[in-house]
């Protein structure tokens, strides 16, 4: 079965507001076909393979050679502002939380398997994202940025409390929890937001045509 990641909850990405940018692609954003070889050494070869069908066993053992026209095809990519639609594919394996599940809902976790290429290809991308976005992220952000963890938002949060109790004060703490936060993020608002920040008029038309018309494909 295949489908679109579209939720019923979340209008459609307007792709057309992308439009056609002047490009603005320079050498700070060439991807180096060492930089894709060093990094394809280093995969995970148990790793289950994407929609692509390529093997992480293949793409280790012979980085040397394909680093080459993966990093033209990377490149090229950036500077059109387009993916190859498999890239855009994912394959979603359920994998149960509890056993027996009793509840499709409650019970199954979905795991999106995809292309090991594009995942490598994304990493410098967010590499360039983080760059911009760093300085505008508050500082007491702690999920999903490299070096920090549950731990350091734990001594933080306690720190508070502590030095807040140390001074005669109190401490009164709201804990929420969002339903799915990330699988529910309004694509039209990220991408305002996006072009708020200032990010290059080339890599907003490649999210932008990142974010539209995905696909997945139930296993």
């Amino acid at each position: 079965m295949i489908s679109s990641f579209q939720s019923e909850h979340l209008p459609p990405f307007k792709n057309d507001q992308c439009g056609t940018f002047i490009s603005e692609f320079t050498q700070d954003y060439v991807i180096l076909s060492a930089e894709i070889e060093r990094r394809l050494s280093r995969i995970n070869v148990h790793k289950s393979l994407g929609p692509d069908g390529l093997p992480n066993w293949f793409l280790r053992d012979f980085a040397s050679l394909i680093s080459d026209p993966l990093a033209g095809i990377s490149n090229a990519s950036l500077r059109e502002g387009y993916l190859p639609p498999i890239w855009k594919a994912a394959e979603v394996v359920l994998v149960p939380k509890v056993s027996p599940p009793t509840s499709i809902q409650n019970d199954l976790r979905p795991i999106s398997l995809l292309p090991t290429l594009v995942k490598v290809f994304e990493s410098f991308v967010g590499r360039w994202l983080l760059s911009f976005l760093k300085s505008k992220l508050d500082h007491n952000q702690f999920g999903n940025r490299k070096g920090r963890s549950t731990t350091h938002m734990i001594i933080s949060v306690l720190h508070t409390w502590m030095s807040c109790l140390d001074s005669g004060g109190y401490a009164r703490t709201v804990f929420v929890d969002f339903r799915k936060a990330l699988d529910l993020v309004n694509h039209n608002i990220l991408y305002d937001k996006l072009k708020k920040y200032g990010i290059p008029d080339f890599l907003l038309q490649w999210f932008g045509f990142y974010l539209s018309n995905r696909q997945q494909s139930l296993c």
